[in-house]
């Protein structure tokens, strides 16, 4: 399940995250191997999870109006 935030990413980070979740339907896990399919999947996917860990905290801090 993705969160709503992530259309606050930028569209390649979006990528990233539907090649992590994808990966995970091979590797069930976080293993050397897991990487090696995301990177297969999508090679540029260092940056963006560099991207996710400078800027992750703030989209959790969006919040909807009631």
């Amino acid at each position: 399940m993705y969160s709503w935030r992530l259309i606050m990413a930028p569209p390649e980070v979006l990528d990233y995250v539907a090649a992590h979740e994808a990966a995970h339907l091979v590797q069930m896990n976080h293993s050397p191997a897991y990487w090696a399919v995301v990177n297969g999947i999508f090679p540029d996917h260092k940056r963006c999870r560099a991207w996710l860990r400078v800027h992750g905290d703030s989209l959790h801090r969006v919040r909807l109006k009631d």
